[in-house]
Order: structure tokens, then sequence, then C-alpha cells
């Protein structure tokens, strides 16, 4: 079992300490961290609770490399049925230098698709977009819609200057822009 913080979401925030009182249940085995203090992140890790820490992949928030810095074991993300192996290498603990620049690296050169994923409520953009590349999305819970065109043709031209849809594949699906 695991707990997710998302003060934005909730409005209810979790001290560190309370996290970590939770920590101590032998259930508790994940950690999402949503809260956009970085503090809070680092006295989690420094405690070093039996648990995984992991940490949405908004770019809003700025918590994946500070995260990833202080011992956080991956992100817990939707950006990933898009980009997924550009999530794994920013999702992946860092054992080395290496695993630090690669993260890095991969963190900016897909920054925008990051802001993508975030620009609506959670999960209408992914969800446009994954239909729209020919990727399984199932429907929308109601009240949400789909993105506009305009926000949808945005993402898709991301996918194109960065040559995602050449390296997975994706193909337009016409129908799903003529339901936007």
């Amino acid at each position: 079992m695991g707990f997710y913080n998302n003060p934005p979401r909730v409005s209810t925030d979790l001290h560190w300490t309370d996290i970590l009182q939770l920590a101590d249940h032998p259930n508790m085995v994940v950690l999402k961290e949503s809260t956009t203090r970085v503090g809070q992140v680092a006295q989690v890790c420094a405690a070093e609770p039996d648990m995984a820490i992991m940490c949405c992949c908004s770019p809003n928030l700025g918590l994946v490399v500070p995260t990833m810095a202080l011992g956080g074991h991956g992100t817990a993300n939707m950006t990933g049925n898009i980009i997924p192996q550009e999530m794994a290498v920013i999702s992946k603990p860092w054992e080395t230098g290496d695993d630090a620049f690669n993260c890095r690296a991969a963190w900016l050169e897909n920054l925008d698709v990051l802001h993508y994923a975030y620009s609506a409520i959670n999960p209408v953009a992914v969800k446009t977009l994954m239909r729209a590349v020919g990727l399984p999305a199932g429907p929308l819970r109601k009240p949400l819609q789909p993105m506009n065109a305009a926000g949808l043709q945005g993402a898709l031209d991301i996918l194109a200057r960065l040559e995602l849809d050449r390296k997975y594949g994706f193909r337009l699906n016409p129908a799903a822009i003529a339901a936007e």
C-alpha cells in the first residue's frame, strides 16, 4: 500500500513528520510526493524510511531532479505513456554520476512534452494525445472533455520536433482530432 501527498488535488498536506509516522506501518511501501517543497522531500529521504520515495513528474512542481538527487526511487508518472524510454531514464535511481547526467539531459530534452502533459487536468492532455497518436487510452471520466484542437496540435508539433513520432512509430489518428 502507498500514499499520495497531493495538496493541490485534495486540499490536505501531510507534513514530513506525518509521512514518516505513516511509513512505520509495515504495509506502507511507497510515497508519491506532489508538494512543491524540496525541503520536505529532503527530510523524508534523510530519514531513509523502509519505503520507495517517488514524485510526480509535473515540471510545475519541480520535484523530479531534486527528489532523484536526494535519493528518491523514481517517478509515478503518466507521461511515460507517451515517452516511455525517456521517463525510464528520468525515473532511474541515481547510482552513478552518469545516472544524474542522463536524467538531467532527458528531463531538459523532454520538458515541452512534460509541460503539455500537465497543461490540463489529469489525464485530459495525455489521453487526448494518446488517442491522437494511435495508442489505447480509454474514455475520459465525466465531465472531462478532450483537449481542444489547438492544444493537441501543439503537442503533435512537439513530438515531431523531438522526432518522437518517428522513434515510437506514432501515427496520427484523424478521428481523434475530428472528435475535438
